[in-house]
């Protein structure tokens, strides 16, 4: 044996390193079969997710349907019925009609409305005020125009600049406008005017032709020719009166406070005129809850300037407003006043007018006041060149 490995020795190594292949092909093959066979497959499982379910009450219940469905109806052609008119019984409405729908007889457009919750602001020569309902009380006697066309520029400017605050108000609101002078106080309208394009047009025309800058008058409350008419219908409110003079405004609506409500408010022998009437007029046939009063000076029932009696005024309006308006102060209107500085003059007179005259009145009813020192301040381009050629004109 050992003879045959030493004449065979390379066949021998060859025999051993076959031998050890074969075993290590063997392990191998053992190893593969016992991963594959015998080892259990790793699985990956997803983890669980858990849903939660709705909660359904235990006494829900879904609508029990019919288990027979009925058949639908033929449908029938009918013919349209004509629509007549039916005889209503008789019943009075109130006086009273939305913003915007005119009441039947009311006259030059005028109209009643109701309070809707907007409150617009105004600025009246520097006097402000809020409400819904505005009267505008203003002097157009012969104080705010004078002689001479260039004096006259002042009622001019303000008639221009009433017309601005009209043209400006929101078509919510009312407005209406008297002019006065000592004894003469005329409405453009007896009821409350709605701001829409056409009453705010009304207006102009109305005050278009008053105290023109040229002409030989005096001033427009000059009645000649329509004195006794305008005087007849003071007492017939509300009176149209038309064919005035050509420096007078297109109509008027002429008013007095008649006489036992003079009485009642102002007691015996005293009167409303000037500025007073056209509070009256305002609060007794108005029913504002925003009163502008543009005045030079200070007269009531008691006289003039310092021999007046605004406390008294105070007084009498108190009572009128508590009849007119009711026990709530909140609903009675503001008295806001504005006083005109004569041109050339010192305007500490008008601040005078204005603080210790007016100024009861003013705080009484919770309104604001101001001085126009210098009419100018409140002209246009255009209007101050026209002041300074009459000025030039007329050695003003």
């Amino acid at each position: 044996m050992k003879r045959f490995f030493v004449r065979h020795a390379k066949s021998s190594a060859l025999l051993v390193t076959l031998s050890i292949h074969v075993a290590l092909l063997v392990v191998a093959t053992g190893f593969v079969a016992f991963k594959t066979l015998i080892e259990p497959t790793i699985r990956f499982v997803d983890p669980p997710v858990e849903r939660s379910r709705p909660r359904i009450p235990a006494t829900l219940r879904l609508p029990a349907h019919s288990a027979s469905k009925r058949a639908p109806k033929p449908r029938i052609e009918q013919k349209p019925l004509r629509i007549t008119s039916i005889k209503p019984a008789a019943f009075t409405l109130p006086p009273v009609a939305m913003i915007g729908v005119p009441m039947e007889g009311v006259r030059d457009g005028a109209q009643e409305g109701i309070p809707i919750g907007f409150n617009a602001e105004f600025n009246f020569f520097e006097s402000k005020a809020k409400g819904e309902k505005v009267c505008f009380v203003v002097h157009f006697g012969p104080a705010t125009i004078g002689k001479t066309p260039y004096s006259h520029m002042t009622g001019y400017t303000i008639r221009k600049r009433l017309e601005d605050i009209v043209s400006a108000l929101p078509d919510y609101t009312l407005f209406n406008v008297a002019c006065y002078w000592a004894g003469d106080t005329c409405a453009l309208s007896p009821q409350m005017l709605l701001a829409n394009p056409a009453n705010k047009q009304t207006m102009m025309d109305w005050m278009a032709p008053v105290n023109p800058l040229e002409g030989n008058y005096d001033h427009c409350f000059a009645w000649k020719g329509a004195e006794s008419r305008v005087k007849a219908a003071r007492a017939q409110w509300p009176t149209r009166v038309e064919g005035l003079p050509f420096y007078s405004p297109k109509w008027v609506y002429p008013y007095v406070v008649p006489n036992h409500l003079e009485q009642k408010y102002l007691g015996e022998n005293k009167d409303f005129m000037h500025w007073g009437r056209g509070v009256a007029w305002a609060v007794l046939t108005q029913k504002p809850d925003t009163i502008f009063v543009l005045t030079t000076n200070y007269i009531d029932g008691w006289g003039g300037g310092g021999k007046g009696a605004p406390t008294k005024m105070v007084a009498g309006y108190k009572k009128m407003m508590l009849d007119v308006y009711g026990p709530d102060k909140r609903t009675w209107p503001t008295i806001n006043v504005v006083v005109l500085s004569h041109a050339g003059k010192d305007a500490s007179a008008a601040h005078n007018v204005l603080d210790a005259q007016f100024g009861p009145i003013v705080r009484a009813f919770k309104g604001d006041g101001s001085v126009i020192e210098d009419i100018a301040k409140f002209m246009n381009d255009t209007e101050k060149k026209l002041m300074r050629k009459f000025a030039a004109e007329h050695g003003d």
